[in-house]
């Protein structure tokens, strides 16, 4: 069936020191999320060629070429692999092509950046590691919101606040007499995720991992990324296919609980990161909101820009995104058309930026394929989890990458 075109060799041991004026890419997989970020990010990026534009179906293959100006559209990933004029690969596919394609690319010398999830299985998973790690190319996983502005900003004021920074006094504290209790340095997570399937496409209504695994990865990351503590026990209530909540406990006490509806409005904000920590609170809204009490020396509310195709929105933080909506769908009743979506910046131009400096010697991997491990145990688990309707245990060296 044939995909819906949107409207809108170098030697592995010289990777870590590979410098290029232009980097030739091929994207492989060119459906909605390739049409609507990876190929666009590739033309706009000034160190990066479109080389290729691949596909099963021959005709998205063709109009991603014509579209986007790539040099030759391709349907067989093997002759990606094989060409010398590719060396980056963009993965972006569903997850039936991973390893199939990541080993003989890296065996190969091209380093690979795949979309999220990293692999279908734990033992797929451990290969990919095992290939990038014998081979020296690197591979980056596409979990982008790692590299958002706003993100990025909240990981630091989390980390001040777990690094001794001193709370500002409240307005009411009766402890002045008490010893603390270790509860006020374990940190709680909320993240809260605001979905509505009118907007899914057709296959995740029919994938047995659901949302939980093809989506929920992006924020089970997060979460790791965001304790110093390892993960130990997990829990999780609901549907794959969304309208779930799920806990997730810490080897320091530490807890983060995500909430996910799959019945929400599309035009609400998607997604609310919320951290409280030895008496600081720290908010992260919509990628471009920050909110925070507790650090005298920084702002109480900091806002982000939307992204780089949204200019018309002006209007910021999100008091500034919902009247920018009410606007945008007054101008379009008026005209009778649809209203315009209002995107923000959740990092994707920037994790492919940063994993070209990776590439070049010139930086870390953003998100280094062993860095999906436990991202993946954690996932299989609360799948399990929610099958069986009891919390797991998380052994700690199934949090390691094999070798």
């Amino acid at each position: 069936m044939a995909l819906v075109v949107l409207d809108a060799v170098d030697s592995p041991d010289i990777m870590q020191t590979m410098t290029k004026d232009q980097h030739g890419v091929a994207v492989v997989g060119c459906g909605a999320l390739a049409q609507m970020m990876h190929l666009p990010h590739v033309v706009s990026n000034p160190r990066t060629k479109l080389v290729v534009a691949c596909d099963l179906d021959r005709d998205t293959a063709e109009a991603c070429r014509s579209r986007f100006g790539a040099e030759r559209a391709e349907t067989d990933w093997h002759q990606v692999v094989a060409s010398r004029d590719v060396d980056l690969i963009i993965l972006a596919t569903h997850t039936n092509l991973r390893a199939e394609l990541i080993v003989p690319a890296l065996h190969a010398g091209k380093p690979v950046y795949t979309e999220k999830p990293l692999a279908n299985s734990i033992e797929e998973m451990h290969t990919i590691v095992r290939a990038s790690r014998e081979t020296g190319v690197p591979v980056c996983v596409g979990h982008n919101r790692r590299s958002s502005p706003a993100m990025l900003e909240f990981r630091r004021l989390v980390e001040k606040a777990l690094n001794g920074a001193r709370p500002t006094a409240p307005t009411m504290d009766r402890s002045v007499n008490r010893a603390p209790i270790p509860e006020e340095s374990r940190m709680q997570i909320l993240i809260r995720i605001n979905d509505d399937c009118r907007s899914w496409k057709d296959w995740i209504f029919h994938d047995p991992q659901g949302i939980l695994y093809a989506e929920m990865v992006h924020f089970i990351d997060l979460a790791l990324w965001l304790n110093p503590s390892k993960p130990v026990k997990v829990f999780a209530e609901g549907s794959r296919c969304g309208n779930f909540a799920i806990v997730l406990r810490f080897e320091d006490g530490s807890i983060t609980t995500m909430h996910h509806s799959l019945s929400g409005h599309f035009d609400y904000p998607k997604e609310l990161f919320e951290c409280t920590v030895r008496h600081f609170s720290i908010a992260m809204e919509q990628h471009i909101e920050i909110r925070q009490c507790g650090f005298d020396d920084e702002p109480a509310l900091k806002v982000f820009p939307y992204d780089s195709e949204c200019s018309w929105a002006v209007q910021k933080g999100v008091a500034g995104y919902f009247r920018e909506m009410e606007a945008e769908r007054r101008r379009a009743k008026a005209v009778g058309g649809n209203p315009k979506w209002l995107n923000v910046n959740k990092g994707h131009y920037d994790h492919l930026d940063r994993f070209l400096d990776c590439i070049e010697g010139r930086g870390s991997n953003p998100c280094d394929a062993a860095d999906s491990v436990p991202v993946i145990v954690v996932a299989h688990k609360l799948q399990a989890a929610i099958d069986e309707g009891c919390p797991l245990s998380i052994i700690s060296d199934e949090l390691e990458a094999s070798l």
